[in-house]
């Protein structure tokens, strides 16, 4: 007998998590006893009735069956649902997997035809108000459309009878409509789906077919029972095992240089990331070349080192070191007999500040926050040491201008200030990244490693950037690099890498398609960054024009209430309601003393909470408590409900982070970053957001 292929649709884990644990298992076992021997008499085998000929069925036990599809040629295996036996016959009865000629691709859709629009088109109205009457057949067949589709497809009229249809079409052929629809030209969305508009495909070579990186974003193969296993042994969560065709195309292979990737919250830039670091430490990294994967916040580090070891081996994790920057930095320089301390301490930095600005010239009518902006957006971002270079700096989305005498007089603040940190031997963050790349480069070290992964880009500034180009030479595989301007939360610059030595110049991609929030809670979050001009992280813009979410529900809910009592009383009602398991709920708040009052007042009423703490990873599915967390604290975090609490004016935006701004261009930087954590929680839903406000409520939410 030739080698038995086990494939199974992305489909079909999402079903058997649904099943009791009892069952899962039973499941598991089923799928390595066919692996080993699909003729065993014991399996129940029985082909079924249904259009799709391939079409069959296993027993798990008396209540439960598998449906599975078994081509004709090729000794290969799909596993497609799992249900109760009626349920998971009339799946079976409405669905059809096959090659689809046109792409190569192995597509699983429904045959039940719906009605695209609700409306009867009138035949007047027919050239207008349809579509796709643009495209021809056989172009709606190249997108990914089954010829028996095709009538559906060309009653769609806009984006909304559309999405009626996202249950129904395969997912290469809904995304090739809606970018369509969005304004992508035809010949584009080949391009980049790198398919010819000539090519045919045999529909009857399944094996083929599965190895087409397009297949691989909903299919996968496990070649032996080893594999097979480690699918079945870890969570079954998709990330894990299925990639769209353009995160794989990023994830693998060699890269002759550095790669950005931009996307919005939920395209999967961070899955995208740790697979490249997967790839990476099997394919370029050893024991003494490692790859390097960093981000802003050690809580971030903390939770991608515990994904990265579900999709790794002891070994490949071996090659892969996570930490996030600043802790690298200060470890690197403590080996180089460094003796200045990083100060984050804000108090301390405002007692600084105080003495620095007896130095202020009479004659200049600047507040301290004034000099406090610059020394963070100019001076530090640009490594100004000196009065020479200060005088030539670049002050461009500063606010207020300043001439050459004036740049002159104000000088000795900052020289003040710095003198303050160099008698106390004090360092601010930026200093250490600059101090370290001078180091790499003076004492030309050969650091252990041979990749670089970046992660949360946009919340990284110049020095930053600087550094890390130095940790690693020029060369193909260095940089990987993922970000999203509209996340931007923690106050830095906007970066440009090609000032930082890091060209990206034909290696910028860009993640369209959100895997996480429901298109209701995509479209409301993003509705709040409209007026926000969102950067590229390289000098250019990020326009949201093609993002889109698969996956529909309810849209946000916005509540007003009288108090915080009132509003305690809501939550747990929420909770209660018992629709979302409660680990897989976060109630979040813009500040650590609301969320500390927020917890106080469920704990009074009963409702078990954790608070997510820094630097430890999250657990939501071993709990029965649900979760708390402020704005920031959340960020790279998911639940299936989200509610943005104390959605309150002052607290929303926050007072305090607006207040004494220098002048209206740097009000607006702070607005446009508090409207940033506000998308950043929201976008942290997968199912459900609910915004809730007492008092007067946020301007934000109108």
């Amino acid at each position: 007998m030739s080698l038995v292929r086990i494939g199974f649709s992305d489909d079909f884990f999402p079903a058997v998590t649904k099943l009791p644990a009892s069952i899962q298992a039973k499941v598991n076992n089923l799928v390595m006893k066919f692996q080993r021997n699909p003729k065993s008499s014991g399996l129940n085998y029985e082909n079924l009735n249904v259009r799709d000929k391939n079409m069959r069925s296993l027993r798990v036990d008396q209540a439960y069956r598998v449906i599975l599809t078994a081509p004709e040629e090729g000794n290969v295996y799909l596993f497609l649902w799992v249900d109760h036996h009626d349920k998971a016959y009339q799946w079976a009865e409405r669905h059809t997997c096959r090659v689809n000629p046109d792409t190569g691709t192995v597509q699983l859709y429904s045959t039940v035809q719906k009605v695209a629009a609700p409306e009867v088109i009138k035949p007047e109205s027919h050239p207008a108000n349809l579509a796709f009457d643009a495209l021809r057949d056989r172009q709606l067949r190249k997108l990914g459309v089954p010829e028996e589709q095709i009538s559906l497809v060309r009653a769609v009229s806009n984006e909304r009878d559309l999405d009626r249809l996202v249950g129904d079409l395969p997912g290469e052929a809904y995304e090739g409509l809606f970018y369509f629809i969005a304004g992508e030209p035809y010949e584009s969305i080949l391009l980049e789906r790198e398919v010819k508009e000539e090519e045919q495909f045999d529909p009857d070579d399944f094996v083929t077919a599965l190895e087409r990186i397009q297949t691989q974003s909903k299919f996968v193969v496990a070649e032996n029972e080893s594999e097979l296993q480690s699918i079945f042994n870890a969570p079954l969560d998709k990330w894990r095992v299925f990639l769209h065709p353009s995160q794989r195309r990023l994830a693998t292979g060699i890269k002759n240089g550095p790669v950005r990737v931009l996307g919005g919250a939920g395209t999967g830039k961070t899955v995208v990331a740790m697979h490249r670091a997967k790839w990476l430490a099997k394919n370029v990294a050893n024991d003494t070349k490692k790859v390097l994967f960093t981000t802003f916040t050690k809580n971030l580090a903390v939770d991608i080192r515990k994904n990265l070891e579900s999709i790794c081996s002891p070994d490949l994790m071996g090659r892969i070191e996570v930490v996030n920057l600043d802790r690298w930095v200060q470890s690197f320089l403590r080996k180089q007999n460094y003796d200045y301390d990083v100060l984050y301490d804000n108090k301390v930095s405002q007692g600084y500040w105080g003495q620095a600005m007896g130095k202020k010239p009479a004659d200049i009518d600047l507040p301290e926050q004034f000099f406090q902006e610059e020394w963070s957006h100019v001076i530090q971002p640009q490594g100004v040491q000196a009065l020479e270079q200060y005088k030539k700096a670049s002050r461009i989305g500063r606010g207020t201008r300043l001439n050459r005498g004036q740049r002159i007089k104000i000088w000795p603040v900052f020289e003040e200030y710095r003198s303050q940190l160099q008698r106390n031997r004090q360092k601010e963050v930026d200093d250490l990244y600059r101090d370290a790349a001078q180091f790499l480069q003076t004492q030309q070290l050969e650091m252990p490693y041979c990749s670089v992964i970046v992660d949360e880009a946009q919340d990284m500034g110049s020095q930053a950037f600087k550094l890390i180009r130095t940790i690693v030479p020029e060369s193909k595989n260095d940089l990987f690099i993922v970000g999203d301007g509209r996340q931007r939360i923690y106050g830095r610059n906007k970066v440009v890498l090609s000032k930082c030595g890091i060209n990206i110049r034909g290696r910028s991609r860009k993640l369209k398609i959100n895997y996480r929030t429901t298109d209701e809670i995509r479209k409301w979050a993003t509705a709040l960054m409209e007026d926000v001009s969102v950067d590229d992280l390289d000098g250019g813009l990020d326009e949201s024009r093609l993002y889109k979410s698969l996956v529909h529900g309810d849209y946000p809910v916005y509540k007003q209430v009288n108090d915080a009592l009132s509003q305690a009383d809501l939550i747990q009602q929420i909770v209660e309601k018992g629709e979302f398991p409660r680990g897989n709920i976060c109630v979040v708040a813009r500040t650590h003393a609301e969320l500390g009052r927020i917890e106080n007042l469920l704990i009074d009423r009963g409702v078990a909470t954790r608070l997510i703490k820094p630097s430890v990873a999250t657990d939501n599915d071993q709990q029965d408590c649900i979760n708390l967390a402020t704005v920031h604290r959340v960020k790279g975090l998911e639940f299936d409900q989200v509610i943005l609490a104390s959605a309150n004016d002052g607290l929303i935006p926050l007072s305090y982070a607006l207040d004494g701004k220098a002048d209206q261009v740097s009000l607006r930087q702070a607005e446009n970053e508090e409207r940033s954590l506000v998308y950043v929680a929201l976008t942290r839903a997968r199912k459900s957001a609910i915004v809730i406000s007492y008092g007067k409520k946020s301007v934000f939410f109108g």
